[in-house]
């Protein structure tokens, strides 16, 4: 039952990420296009992706939170549950890299690894825009 609770609250992560870096995509590319190419709307992008990327991360935190709050796991390392220490696990785990200095317990590690799957997938999208902007 624990695991079917926690799955539901990384489906909403997930949605919650995937719609948000959508909106952001969809509003940054109709922006640039009135920038008329260059630094700038390069600039602009970047800053967009960044600032998408962190909300995702957001997203994921909040879901970290939750779970920690109904008892699915909790986080090893680092000063627990403080929302900084949440919010870095979810930086490290959305981009990938895994650092290792705070790890997650329980079912916590499921979220943990579907962050990291969505994140490769944020990051993949991104980077079809990026390259779909420097070949014009």
């Amino acid at each position: 039952m624990a695991l079917l609770i926690q799955l539901s609250v990384a489906l909403l992560a997930i949605i919650a990420s995937a719609i948000s870096h959508y909106r952001i995509l969809q509003y940054l590319t109709k922006f640039i296009v009135r920038l008329r190419n260059g630094a700038r709307g390069l600039i602009v992008l970047f800053c967009g992706i960044t600032a998408s990327q962190l909300l995702a991360a957001l997203w994921f935190t909040f879901a970290f939170k939750v779970s920690i709050a109904i008892d699915l796991g909790n986080l090893k390392g680092g000063s627990l549950n403080q929302f900084i220490e949440l919010f870095y696990f979810s930086l490290i785990n959305l981009t990938t890299l895994g650092l290792g200095q705070i790890e997650a317990t329980s079912h916590l590690r499921f979220l943990a690894g579907i962050e990291a799957m969505t994140g490769f997938l944020l990051v993949s999208c991104s980077a079809s825009v990026l390259i779909k902007y420097m070949k014009h």
